[in-house]
């Protein structure tokens, strides 16, 4: 499968320049078609991009899964194969593309019914592999080694879907608008489709997760703004009552980590503690009435 029928979908919003353009030169290295949609609203100054860059600036931040949309729309009107998702954080190594395509090849021959194609993710807050989730039918988790894993879901930044796939089982939940949107694709590119989302081992990248992280039961967790544990508690909430993207064991778990989050994030935060509260407890208020799209905070 030629790399050039790779495209390559950014999204971004209030972007670090000097971050960004390495990133961007990380992608361009390694595939000539890149989609780059803007959610920055009113942005004083045009990104500065390299020249195979096609630059979507919308004026507004629609979310995270509407500017995903567009791109992906953009690349498979021009004749994309796979499209490759990506975030404003996540720093590419040199082989990245080629060494995914040799794992996106194995899936092929080995007879996988493909949906999205994962690396393994290095959390630069926690200083970790990421551990690995499936579900049978509870929540399993296990550390990620070379090779090839089928796993529940994963993040969208660095993942390969092909575009048959996409045009099969859709695009992304926008009204989610940030937050769950690429585990709501992938178990219903699983349990609706029968597409399966795979892991490599034998790829790894560099993803920030979080704004920074705390000790809490002897672990560290990933701390975001309120707004992000708004969007986080709401959309678990919808999901687990409102959806039937995951399998019922799973909706079940959810909404049992979103009743916890919405006292746990507060407590942990370490500062705004009230401000934390009135989020997750609004987004617990709004995912049982079904309250979806973009929120703002009082």
């Amino acid at each position: 499968m030629s790399e050039r029928r790779v495209f390559c979908i950014i999204v971004t919003y209030c972007p670090d320049a000097e971050h960004l353009q390495r990133v961007l030169a990380s992608i361009a290295r390694q595939t000539p078609h890149i989609v780059l949609v803007d959610n920055t609203p009113n942005p004083h100054t045009a990104i500065d991009t390299p020249d195979v860059v096609q630059c979507i600036p919308l004026g507004e931040n629609l979310g995270i899964a509407a500017a995903q949309n567009i791109g992906i729309r953009k690349a498979l009107a021009q004749g994309a194969e796979v499209v490759w998702l990506s975030d404003q954080d996540t720093m590419y190594p040199a082989t990245y593309l080629h060494d995914m395509l040799l794992a996106f090849q194995d899936c092929q021959s080995q007879g996988i019914r493909l949906g999205a194609l994962a690396p393994a993710y290095f959390d630069t807050n926690k200083g970790a592999v990421q551990t690995l989730v499936r579900h049978a039918p509870l929540t399993q988790k296990f550390a990620c080694t070379p090779g090839l894993h089928p796993v529940s879901h994963a993040i969208a930044s660095g993942t390969l879907m092909p575009a048959s796939a996409l045009r099969t089982i859709g695009l992304m939940q926008e009204n989610l608008f940030i937050d769950w949107v690429d585990l709501e694709w992938c178990w219903r590119a699983s349990n609706q489709h029968g597409y399966q989302t795979i892991c490599t081992g034998d790829v790894v990248v560099e993803h920030t997760m979080g704004d920074g992280s705390v000790q809490f039961l002897g672990k560290k967790v990933s701390i975001r703004s309120p707004l992000r544990h708004y969007y986080m508690v709401r959309n678990a909430v919808h999901i687990a009552l409102h959806s039937r993207s995951a399998t019922a064991p799973i909706r079940c778990e959810i909404f049992a980590k979103a009743l916890a989050w919405t006292l746990i994030f507060p407590l942990i935060a370490p500062s705004q503690k009230r401000q934390h509260l009135r989020a997750t407890l609004s987004g617990l208020w709004d995912g049982l009435r079904n309250r979806m799209g973009q929120k703002t905070l009082a």
